[in-house]
This record gives structure tokens, C-alpha cells and sequence, in this order.
């Protein structure tokens, strides 16, 4: 059965997905002082030097020396202009070629990234704060930090929309630069799932991809020398062209996926593969992510978070939290690039699982759909196994306002009166099936005193852990499921 997993984007209640902060992302680059006349959109000037910039803003100084800040939509079109050219990345000479050099590294990538000559060393946390990246989510094993740019910035002469940063077990393990996708390409962003392209808007699409690629790959040869070829292996890149430069103990990988994406990821230069596991180690670790709380919650709170973002990436951000809780390497971009994922989003479970087959055996395990009764006795099943359940829903308005509430009022109560309050009937017969919001998430917990399970959307923090009426959540199914088996 094919179900479009693509959320509807007024059913998502993402506060920060459109507008995450405005200095989120921000590489600042240091300019010398140049005073000039500054003119805003009004037609008002003022005299004052160029200080730094932002994704969205700009710091200027007046001549009594006092510094203020102003958002780049507030400036007219020839400042933004000069804005952008102050921030695009500079050549300089020679390439970085050895640790002292981090500072010509950071000057080449238009990003405060390192401290000094490893990155590998630094917490994570600490990264995220010089990159002003938001928190994506933590848990005592995984970390993330994720922003998505307002409007795409350059880097590397390139366009990015998306950077993140990934950890596990306190260490530094990927930095990605997403580029031009079908995912983030803003005329493709907000459009419904499954549509087609004009033909002269996906002229122009590969056309940036190409773009991109040619202007990122440039400016790393210019800078640190001829590339290699990067060879993966695993299924999921047959696609891909990938080249390779290294700088100390970092490899930094350009990839253009055909008709896809365009990516940069920042990775140990030593990285091994991660050691298989045998099927009895994969369910002892499993089991030992368990919490069981007072009051009868079972819940797997160790998943990692993925932020999808402004677009219907729910399946293949799903996906990424289960393959990385399991220890197999994914990325959300990656799979979708896989799995047939649409322009602007739009994914089914089946194609997904299919695309995925051959590399998740070859790490030993296989995905798999599974038959549930959607009641607490049904989904125990898994979360005792310390298996979460991929589930494919009908992500609405009124489910997730239920959900939310239901939510709060565990933050707020512990009267077991007030957590087992059963929805009302209208709101039950409010809770319609909606193509327009079909939508994917894992199924983390329950507690059977309350009669509810937990759920974790790819929606950053906030949605790791949601709990839900069993009766508001069978109103809301799809009724299909996916697990990790071995």
C-alpha cells in the first residue's frame, strides 16, 4: 500500500521551522572599517562604517563609535548588494596545508568552524555556539545542532541552505553543508507533493545544481590542491559523485547527487566503519535504552532528534532517527535522495524501505512492516524489545492540538484523574482522515495505567516526546508500521 507521507504545512505546529533565529547560521566575517552612505528602503540615509554581516543582518558603526544592528530587508537593494559581496568568501594563498593555518581554513569555508588545527577535540556544543547553530536535540548518547537559512547564503561560492552538526557519545562525529535539493530549493519548498516541474524550472534547478557543485569544487581546488575520488559503499549512492580533499586530520567531501542535491561533509579524515554488531549485542543495547519511570511510563528517550525542516522530509528524517538509534550511518538527504522522495518532499514507507533494503542488510539487519493493533498491549510488544515503531498517521490539525495538550497537562499534573481523562466524543468524530497532512513518526512509549502511547516527531526538540490517547491515536492512523529486525 502506497500512502503519500508528505505533512501539510498548517498542520505542523513548528513555530521555529520558517523563522528560526535570525543569527542562526551566521558567519561573521571580520571587515576593515569603510564609511560609506547607507540607504533604506524609505530613501533615509546615514554615514557609518561596515562593521560585520549575517545571514539577515548587519552590524554597522557610526562615526561617534557606537554599533548598532540592522536587518538586511530594512537596507535597499545596492547595500544588500554590497553586504553580500563583503561576505563572499575571499581567495587567499597560500592553502592551508598545515595545522597553523585553521584561520585560512575558516577564511576559505566563510565560517568561524575551527579553534585551532582540530575540530575533532572540541565539545560539541562549543562548535555549535561559534557556528550559532540551534540545538536539534540531545540525548545521553546523540547530539545534534541544525539551522536552515532564511534565504539561501554562500558558501564556497555556493548557494547553502542547511547546516548541522552531528555528535555521538560527546564527540564530534559529521558537519554537513547542504546545498541546492529538492527538499530546501525555495520554488520547490511549499509546493504540494508529488508535482511535476515545469520544464524551465527544472532546467533551472539542474542548472543550479551544477552551479553549486562547479563553484564549491573550484574553490576547494584552488585552495587545498586536487581532489580524489570518493568510492562509497552501501546502496544508497549509485547516483553520486563525490570527490575528497583533506586538511590535517579533517576530509571535507563534495557530493552531487544527479537530479538531486549538492552537499559538503566534514568528517575525521581517519573515520573507520562502525564494528557490526551481533544480533544478540543489537537487542542487549536495545533493551539497555529502556527508562521506566514512576508512573508507569516505558519510554525509549535515547533516539536521536532530526529538525526535517520547511519541507516534507518526515519519512526520510524518520528513517535517519531509526538507522542512527541502531548505529547504522544515515542522513535524511541521503535517503530521500534514495528513496524517490519528490520535489519539495513527499515520500511513501514502501519506497523508502525498498531503497533502503540492500544497506541495511549489508549492516546485518533488515526493515521490515509489521502487523500492529494500535492499543498499549499492541505497541508494548516493541518498546520492551527497545524497538520503536516507524508509524504512518494523519498528522492534522486536531490530532496535534489533542496531542499537544494532552502533553502539557502531564507537565502540569500528576493526578492520575487528569492523565487518564478520556477525549470526548466530538473530539474524537473532529479527528477525519486528511491525505493533505499523511505524515510519518515513531511510536517511542507507553503507559498502560493512562492508556497512552509516545510519540516523536522529526520536528526538532520540542517534539521529541508526545503523548497521546490511545483513542485519539487509532482515530488518527494509517494503520501501517515498520520495525528494525534481525
Amino acid at each position: 500500500m502506497k500512502i503519500k507521507k508528505k505533512e501539510k504545512e498548517s498542520s505542523m505546529p513548528r513555530p521555529l521551522f520558517t523563522a528560526f533565529p535570525a543569527a542562526a547560521l551566521a558567519f561573521v566575517l571580520a571587515a576593515c572599517a569603510q564609511a560609506r552612505i547607507w540607504t533604506d528602503t524609505q530613501g533615509r540615509t546615514l554615514e557609518a562604517d561596515y562593521v560585520s554581516a549575517s545571514v539577515s543582518e548587519v552590524t554597522l558603526r557610526r562615526p561617534d563609535g557606537r554599533t548598532f544592528t540592522l536587518a538586511l530587508t530594512l537596507l535597499s537593494p545596492a547595500d544588500r548588494a554590497f553586504v553580500t559581496q563583503k561576505t563572499a568568501p575571499t581567495a587567499v594563498a597560500p592553502p592551508p596545508s598545515s595545522p597553523g593555518d585553521f584561520e585560512e581554513l575558516n577564511t576559505l569555508l566563510g565560517l568561524p568552524l575551527l579553534a585551532d588545527d582540530s575540530l575533532w577535540d572540541d565539545t560539541p556544543a562549543t562548535v555549535a555556539l561559534r557556528l550559532n547553530l540551534p540545538l536539534e536535540g540531545k540525548t545521553k548518547h546523540f547530539e545534534g545542532y541544525r539551522g536552515y537559512a532564511l534565504e539561501p547564503f554562500p558558501i564556497l561560492g555556493a548557494k547553502a541552505h542547511m547546516i548541522s552538526l552531528q555528535a555521538a557519545e560527546g564527540r564530534i562525529t559529521t558537519l554537513t553543508v547542504q546545498f541546492t535539493n529538492r527538499g530546501d530549493y525555495p520554488p520547490f519548498r511549499k509546493r504540494e507533493d508529488h508535482f511535476s516541474p515545469p520544464k524551465a524550472e527544472l532546467q533551472e534547478f539542474e542548472q543550479a545544481l551544477k552551479r553549486d557543485f562547479d563553484a564549491l569544487t573550484a574553490a576547494l581546488t584552488t585552495k587545498l590542491g586536487e581532489p580524489k575520488r570518493e568510492v562509497a559503499v552501501g546502496g544508497l549512492d549509485a547516483g553520486r559523485h563525490s570527490l575528497r580533499w583533506e586538511w590535517g586530520t579533517h576530509a571535507l567531501l563534495a557530493s552531487h547527487d544527479a537530479g538531486q542535491m549538492v552537499s559538503l561533509k566534514i568528517l575525521p579524515s581517519d573515520r573507520s566503519a562502525p564494528p557490526r554488531l551481533a544480533d544478540e549485542q543489537v537487542r542487549r543495547l536495545f533493551k539497555e535504552r529502556i527508562t521506566r519511570r514512576t508512573g508507569g511510563d516505558v519510554i525509549l528517550d535515547q533516539i536521536p532528534m532530526v529538525d526535517q525542516g520547511p519541507k516534507g522530509y518526515c519519512v526520510p528524517a524518520t528513517f535517519e532517527r531509526y538507522l542512527r538509534y541502531a548505529g547504522i550511518p544515515a542522513d535524511m538527504y541521503e535517503l530521500a535522495a534514495s528513496g524517490g522522495t519528490d520535489f519539495g518532499g513527499g515520500s511513501t514507507l514502501d519506497a523508502m524501505t525498498r531503497s533502503l533494503d540492500r544497506y541495511v542488510r549489508r549492516q546485518g539487519r533488515r526493515l521490515e512492516q509489521v502487523s500492529v493493533k494500535l492499543t498499549v498491549a499492541g505497541i508494548a510488544r516493541y518498546i520492551d524489545e527497545g524497538r520503536p515503531l516507524i508509524w504512518g498517521l494523519y498528522s492534522t490539525d486536531g490530532f496535534n492540538a489533542l496531542a499537544s495538550r494532552n502533553t502539557e497537562t502531564r507537565q502540569t499534573s500528576t493526578a492520575l484523574f487528569d492523565l487518564k481523562r478520556a477525549p470526548t466524543p466530538a473530539e474524537l468524530a473532529a479527528l477525519q482522515p486528511d491525505p493533505a497532512s499523511s505524515h510519518a513518526c515513531l511510536i517511542i512509549g507507553y503507559n498502560r495505567a493512562t492508556n497512552e502511547i509516545a510519540v516523536s516527531d522529526s520536528w526538532g526538540p520540542q517534539f521529541q516526546e508526545r503523548w497521546v490517547p490511545v483513542a485519539v491515536a487509532q482515530k488518527a492512523s494509517q494503520d501501517e508500521y515498520w520495525a528494525l529486525a534481525w
